[in-house]
């Protein structure tokens, strides 16, 4: 692709050049992008929420880390949860930071009960306080290897006894019969989502120095080695997955 170059992802949603970048153009079409691009997207974030409200204990602190628009933490604070509860979202983007504080800020009653706080830091250089609860959607296919190793192990540090991160994750098939097939039925799934096959493959092509995979044992192995010992699956569609792990 060429530098200069406009690439088409979706509709509105366009970059120059051809690597996928978290950049303002797509921080301002993010929301509407990922449901059109994540299978069950917004079921994801439900499941997420009710996971969450095991953990959301009265004064506890919880990290949403790449939190972008900060829809999880918006959809969070609508649940009837205790009081106090510290909720801080953690992300690289300038412009997501910008949109998620203006999603809270826009409905004050919805956020009374809860302390919010928004870090545009890389989190991997972030220094996390004690906590109840970490929740991640779909940052980690954006790490790779040690890096998954370091941000694990910070939060298992950095969690409570008895506490969670609650994760979403793409990965690869176990076995590569799988890989091809479950491949194509995503992009079938874009293709009825209105994604013309030009835009799925731009797409793919932009992720391709920046998207790093791994299987399910590969992760399990992954949150082992960070001393996780109690970790579940409590989402599945082909190569998308949700775990909850606890210290």
């Amino acid at each position: 692709m060429g530098k200069n170059k406009k690439i088409y992802f979706s509709k509105g949603l366009n970059t120059i050049g051809g690597s996928w970048k978290f950049d303002k153009d797509v921080a301002m079409k993010f929301d509407e992008h990922v449901n059109q691009s994540i299978p069950h997207y917004q079921d994801i974030q439900k499941y997420v929420c009710s996971l969450a409200e095991w953990y959301l204990k009265e004064d506890s602190t919880m990290y949403d880390i790449g939190c972008s628009t900060g829809e999880t933490i918006k959809l969070l604070c609508d649940l009837d949860i205790s009081n106090n509860v510290k909720m801080i979202g953690v992300d690289s983007s300038k412009q997501m930071i910008k949109i998620a504080k203006s999603k809270l800020i826009s409905n004050k009653k919805q956020i009374n009960k809860c302390q919010i706080q928004f870090l545009c830091q890389d989190v991997l250089k972030t220094k996390f306080n004690k906590s109840n609860l970490f929740i991640s959607i779909l940052l980690f296919p954006f790490l790779n290897y040690m890096q998954r190793k370091q941000i694990l192990n910070n939060i298992y540090d950095a969690l409570e006894f008895g506490g969670a991160i609650i994760c979403v994750d793409k990965v690869r098939a176990n076995h590569s019969d799988f890989e091809d097939i479950f491949n194509q039925v995503y992009f079938d799934f874009k293709m009825n989502k209105k994604l013309s096959s030009n835009q799925i493959l731009n797409k793919a092509k932009s992720l391709r120095s920046s998207m790093h995979l791994f299987n399910q044992n590969e992760i399990y192995e992954l949150f082992q080695n960070s001393k996780f010992q109690k970790i579940e699956v409590f989402f599945r569609w082909f190569n998308f997955i949700g775990f909850i792990a606890i210290k």
